[in-house]
């Protein structure tokens, strides 16, 4: 099954709780910080579209892909001008002045030909002195404080979602398989619709990171943690990095 193929359909609602506007402001403000006179962006992996089209109401023309077509679907209903495309392999035969990759995109790049795949297109669509910026699940703080067996409820006028995430970790991979359930009950009806799906997320390190980085042709210019800015640690589960193509 492909990744988010079924509740995508749902995903607004499960993330309705993430604070996409207070993401946008952040990362606009880092692209202001890192090339100030930046005005196009290409989003890796842009999901439904929501930091896309805050970041548009700041003045950047933004262009997305994402593997999952009803993802894409729900991004155009959002006014992206957004494709379908596998990240790897993707080329827009054009540049842009800024590459952007969030909610921990990079992750699914499991294998280390798909990681430096992904780098090698964002350094494709950049100019020299252009920057991509993405973030990462980190692990140091993996590691020190383990995944855990995770359960969320959120509801609507006419869904109420379930999920529980129970993780399979790959230690000596540097993999969390993360299995989903997930049961929607519809409130016209009270049907039950029950969605399984197991998300293989790879956990990254500052050397390899720099490693892949810079065979890909980048320079790392920033490295801190999500949102606070403050410089990473154990407990710091998601980091932000920002590289120069040179």
């Amino acid at each position: 099954m492909t990744v988010f193929a079924d509740y995508a359909r749902y995903y607004n609602l499960l993330y309705q709780d993430k604070d996409y506007q207070s993401e946008a402001e952040y990362i606009a403000g880092l692209i202001k910080k890192n090339a100030p006179k930046a005005n196009t962006i290409l989003e890796l992996g842009c999901g439904t579209g929501r930091h896309a089209k805050i970041l548009s109401q700041y003045g950047f023309e933004l262009e997305g892909v994402d593997l999952s077509h009803s993802m894409i679907e729900e991004a155009l209903k959002n006014g992206v001008n957004c494709q379908v495309a596998d990240i790897k392999n993707f080329r827009a035969n054009k540049t842009f002045d800024v590459v952007l990759s969030l909610f921990h995109v990079a992750n699914y790049q499991i294998k280390n030909s798909d990681l430096y795949d992904y780098f090698k297109t964002a350094y494709e669509h950049l100019p020299k002195g252009g920057i991509f910026v993405f973030d990462t699940w980190w692990g140091p703080a993996v590691l020190a404080q383990r995944p855990e067996k995770r359960f969320k409820r959120m509801e609507n006028a006419e869904l109420i979602l379930e999920r529980t995430a129970v993780p399979l970790h790959h230690v000596n991979e540097n993999i969390v398989d993360v299995i989903y359930d997930v049961k929607i009950i519809d409130k016209n009806d009270n049907k039950e619709h029950f969605i399984k799906e197991t998300h293989s997320m790879r956990y990254l390190f500052k050397p390899e990171i720099e490693f892949f980085m810079s065979l890909a042709g980048f320079e790392i210019i920033g490295f801190e943690e999500w949102l606070s800015a403050k410089a990473p640690g154990e407990d710091t589960w998601s980091v932000c990095i920002i590289g120069v193509k040179i």
